[in-house]
């Protein structure tokens, strides 16, 4: 009787060998299937990055040329302005969102492709004293968007429209 089973019990190890080969196959091909959306996925939110990105550098530039074009200069604030902030008020029409303040420092926002070389003739002031004041221990690190001081200097130079 062992006999006669012996084969039969043969036939079931394969048949279970054969549907766990199928079942690892469809779950290899559902995660192929899961990893192409995902893949996809990816590359769409890529996509969105690039086109924010575009445009982030698109705002910039045109504060940039906003900030560059002539415009009224802001009267000086007064001493007793600077010890109570809230009798100071703001000037109406002047484009300069970060004017000078009580430590004479200005703030930039710097745009794609800008050098720390560009901005400092920009200001008037050297590239050291910028570095120095933000820290700045590599200058190609710098990156679009990026909001660092500008030490006080003379007026600033107006910087040339591309």
């Amino acid at each position: 009787m062992l006999l006669t089973l012996m084969p039969f019990s043969t036939a079931l190890a394969q048949d279970k060998g054969a549907e766990s080969a199928k079942s690892e196959a469809l779950t290899l091909k559902a995660q192929m299937v899961e990893f192409e959306n995902l893949k996809a996925e990816i590359k769409a939110q890529e996509e969105k990055i690039d086109r924010l990105t575009q445009e982030v550098a698109k705002l910039t530039e045109s504060l940039k040329q906003k900030s560059a074009s002539p415009v009224a200069k802001a009267e000086p604030v007064p001493t007793a302005a600077l010890a109570n902030p809230s009798a100071a008020t703001a000037t109406a029409g002047v484009d300069n969102p970060a004017p000078a303040d009580a430590t004479n420092t200005r703030t930039h926002i710097v745009a794609k492709g800008e050098t720390l070389t560009q901005i400092s003739k920009q200001y008037g002031v050297s590239v050291e004293d910028i570095e120095q004041l933000n820290k700045i221990g590599d200058a190609k690190k710098l990156q679009a968007g990026q909001t660092i001081r500008i030490p006080g200097s003379q007026a600033p130079t107006p910087s040339p429209s591309p």
